[in-house]
């Protein structure tokens, strides 16, 4: 039986963060007796401290494979840092997450590359990589390429001659990978022919089984999912383009505003964005399957991605992505540095090391509906 495959998430967040206030300490003074039997004076019981209001950051819904987002939520690590997340729906078509941090529509976004935070930024566009997030490893990559199983299409080196190529837009994670391997395989960059998929995730595997494409640029779940039909087989993924991690690094980024009027904001998504990156490797699993409930998937549809360990920023991560951009074509070569792109200011905590211990229990209090 063929796998059921999921339409676009339309539905808004329906669970809200509840905080509760402490009631007040009832004051009656003891009763006075002879000043010899006199009781030792009491100090005034203290006033009960008002809860303390959460900073709200604006974020767009959240997509399957940036779970350690997704987990930092569902586990509470943002309210630890005095944060809210307040999910604005979808972007209109055309717009980046970058172009509404500009706009005041977002204030952070959990998607994206370094080379999409440099093209901002040489854009002129106020935004700052202030974590790292996920990384490549050959057994969680995050995109994999997946054709027919009759397909002539053997390995990465095969996309060229007018191969046509499945993608969610125009992207380095989508197009720009397949014209980088089609340039290091000896063959221009607009070898093979973009078919772009905007309707929604799973559309462009179905588009796949139908036979309208020859393969997919998939991240998860739609590759595991597709995957399980029996129909198709992986020719390769990312990890193998570059053999080193740094080739699925995710940016997590901040408006200028919010690092430069917040600071305290700044650091406590940085605290929470760490605490769920080691929190996600220790509970490898168990974190695919968060990330599932809470976006109302199928157990064991989400394959969980390793996330950077590092504390901050690696700059020599970085240099892939900027080869990348340059020799596709997305950046000039010299208009912006890898210094310029992002910030080590806000080192994070040690996370506690209770949560090493902590379990998920196993019941999604924050769910996103498929429609």
């Amino acid at each position: 039986m063929k796998a059921r495959l999921l339409r676009p998430i339309s539905g808004l967040l329906i669970a809200l963060l509840l905080f509760s206030i402490s009631g007040c300490a009832s004051k009656e003074p003891a009763a006075a007796t002879a000043a010899s039997q006199a009781p030792a004076a009491q100090a005034p019981a203290a006033e009960p401290e008002a809860a303390k209001e959460l900073f709200t950051l604006r974020v767009v819904d959240p997509p399957y494979d940036y779970l350690e987002f997704v987990t930092a939520w569902e586990l509470g690590f943002f309210e630890d840092a005095g944060i809210n997340i307040e999910f604005i729906g979808e972007l209109s078509q055309g717009i980046t997450n970058y172009q509404a941090i500009e706009q005041g529509i977002i204030d952070a976004s959990y998607s994206g590359h370094p080379s999409n935070v440099a093209q901002a930024r040489a854009a002129g566009l106020k935004v700052t990589m202030i974590a790292p997030g996920m990384l490549d490893t050959p057994e969680s990559p995050h995109v994999t390429y997946l054709v027919q199983n009759d397909s002539k299409l053997q390995t990465l080196a095969d996309l060229h001659g007018g191969v046509k190529v499945g993608i969610g837009g125009i992207g380095s994670c989508t197009s720009g990978y397949v014209e980088y391997v089609a340039l290091q395989n000896g063959y221009p960059k607009d070898d093979v022919e973009f078919i772009t998929f905007s309707t929604g995730g799973g559309t462009m595997e179905q588009a796949l089984l139908q036979g309208d494409i020859d393969v997919t640029t998939s991240h998860t779940p739609y590759a595991e999912i597709t995957l399980k039909t029996g129909e198709v087989r992986a020719i390769g993924n990312t990890y193998d383009i570059f053999n080193s991690g740094a080739g699925g690094l995710g940016a997590r980024v901040l408006a200028d505003r919010i690092i430069e009027e917040h600071p305290e904001v700044a650091q406590g998504f940085v605290d929470a964005m760490y605490r769920s990156r080691l929190w996600t490797n220790d509970h490898f699993e168990e974190a695919g399957d968060l990330v599932a409930a809470v976006l109302g998937l199928n157990k064991g549809d989400v394959l969980a991605i390793y996330q950077d360990t590092n504390k901050n920023v690696d700059p020599s991560y970085l240099d892939i992505w900027f080869d990348l951009a340059v020799q596709t074509g997305i950046l000039e070569e010299g208009v912006i540095t890898k210094e310029e792109i992002f910030t080590n200011k806000f080192v994070p905590k040690d996370a506690p090391a209770s949560d090493k211990e902590l379990h998920w229990d196993g019941v999604a209090n924050r769910v996103f509906h498929v429609s």
